[in-house]
C-alpha cells in the first residue's frame, strides 16, 4: 500500500543539512525540524493511521516524503518454547530485516497448541498488520497447518526442510545411511535450488529404486508434499532463497532463552521480554548507523564493488563482496556478443571442473 500517491510534492521544501562522506563522496541528507515535531524513541500511538499522520507532518517540516507499506513479505513462527512457570507457550513471529538479521515483529503467549489457538493468534496478528505475509515457514505441526490454511489462504505456506531431512536416518535406517551413499545422493537433489523440476522428478525414483526403497511409505509421503519443502518447486517464487528452514525461528527462541527462564512469572517474563527486544532494537540501530555513517572497507578498485558498497546495507554488502572477490579471482570473460539490446558475456569459472562456462546478459 502506497499512501504517498496523490501527494503534492511541490509543497515540500528542502530543509536540512547535506553531508558528504570524505572518503567515498557519498551524499546523505540530515533533516532538521522543530523539536516538537521530531520522533523520539519510546513514542506510542493509538493506531497506525495516527503514527502515519505524525510522520507525515514530520516529513513535511523536514523537506522529505514518507510512504506507508503494510505488505511485509516473509515470516516464520515457532511454538516449541515454554517460557514461564505456567507452561504457557511463547510464540515469536520472526521476519528478516534489511540487514538480513532476525527481527521480532510480534509475539504471544498461548495456553495450548490447538488449531483454535493458532487461528486466534493469526487473526490477531493479521488485524494488527493489515495484510498477510507472502510466505510463512513452519514445521509440520498439523494444528499450525490448519490455522494457516483457514486464516492466511493467500500466503505461501512452506515446510521447514531441516525438520523433514532430520528424520531421514530414523525413517530409512541408520545402517543404510551410514554404510551407503543414499543420503548423500538424495541430498544433492533435495537441497539443490538450481535443479530443474523435471530432473528432480527423474532422479528421485532412480535413487529410491537403487536402494530398494520405491515402496517406502514415509518417503512416499514426503514426496507427495514435495511442493511445500523442496526448493526446486518454489525457486521462481518471490523470496524463495531467504528462508528454507525454521532455523531463524529457533535462533530467536535461543535468543529469548538468554533473557527468560521457565520459573518466571508473567510480570518477570514481560520485563525480560522487553529487555530482549531492546537488545534487538539496539543491534538494528547500530547496523543502520554503520550503513549510513561509516565507509565499507573495499578490497579492490573495481567499480562494481564500490557501487555495491553504495547500494546495499553493510551486512548485505559484505556477502556481496565475497561474491565479487570470488568472481575477480576465479572468473574471466571469454567472449562478448550483441543480442538485441543486450550484451551476452561468456564467462569461465576456473574452480568449476565440469560446467566451467556460463553466459550472462548485461
Amino acid at each position: 500500500m502506497d499512501d504517498a500517491a496523490g501527494t503534492d510534492f511541490s509543497t515540500y521544501k528542502e530543509i536540512g543539512i547535506e553531508l558528504v562522506s570524505p572518503s567515498t563522496g557519498i551524499k546523505y541528507y540530515k533533516p532538521v525540524a522543530n523539536s516538537s515535531s521530531k520522533p523520539v524513541v519510546g513514542m506510542c500511538f493509538d493506531s497506525v493511521d495516527e503514527a502515519f499522520e505524525f510522520y507525515k507532518q514530520y516529513a513535511r517540516s523536514s523537506g522529505f516524503s514518507i510512504r506507508r507499506h503494510t505488505g511485509y513479505k516473509f515470516g516464520g513462527f515457532d511454538a516449541t518454547y515454554k517460557s514461564n512457570k505456567y507452561e504457557m507457550v511463547f510464540v515469536p513471529f520472526t521476519c528478516i530485516d534489511n540487514h538480513n538479521r532476525n527481527v521480532t515483529v510480534g509475539a504471544a503467549l498461548l495456553g495450548n497448541e490447538t488449531a483454535d489457538s493458532y487461528r486466534w493468534l493469526l487473526l490477531t496478528f493479521l488485524s494488527t498488520f493489515g495484510a498477510p505475509p507472502q510466505v510463512v515457514v513452519t514445521d509440520q505441526d498439523a494444528a499450525m497447518k490448519r490455522a494457516i490454511k483457514d486464516v492466511l489462504p493467500r500466503s505461501r505456506h512452506r515446510l521447514c526442510m531441516w525438520h523433514i531431512w532430520d528424520k531421514i536416518t530414523s525413517k530409512v535406517g541408520a545402517n543404510l545411511c551410514g554404510t551407503t551413499d543414499f543420503k548423500k545422493r538424495l541430498g544433492r537433489i533435495v537441497w539443490d535450488d538450481s535443479i530443474p523440476i523435471d530432473e528432480f522428478e527423474r532422479q528421485w525414483p532412480i535413487i529410491l529404486s537403487d536402494f530398494n526403497l520405491s515402496e517406502h511409505e514415509w518417503l512416499g509421503d514426503i514426496y507427495n508434499i514435495r511442493h511445500d519443502w523442496i526448493p526446486a518447486y518454489y525457486k521462481d517464487e518471490k523470496l524463495s532463497g531467504l528462508m528454507r528452514t525454521t532455523s531463524r525461528c529457533e535462533s530467536e527462541n535461543h535468543f529469548f532463552k538468554k533473557f527468560c527462564n521457565r520459573k518466571s512469572n508473567l510480570v518477570e517474563f514481560l520485563s525480560h521480554f522487553d529487555s530482549a527486544m531492546e537488545v534487538q532494537r539496539y543491534d538494528h540501530r547500530k547496523n543502520d548507523h554503520d550503513t549510513r555513517y561509516t565507509d565499507a572497507q573495499l578490497w579492490s578498485t573495481f567499480h562494481l564493488e564500490r557501487q555495491a558498497a553504495q547500494i546495499y546495507t553493510r551486512t548485505i554488502f559484505l556477502d556481496q563482496q565475497l561474491e565479487i572477490d570470488y568472481a575477480i579471482n576465479n572468473c574471466v570473460a571469454m567472449s562478448t556478443s550483441k543480442v538485441d539490446d543486450f550484451v551476452l558475456v561468456e564467462v569461465k569459472d576456473f574452480l568449476q571442473p565440469c560446467t566451467s562456462y556460463f553466459k550472462v546478459f548485461k
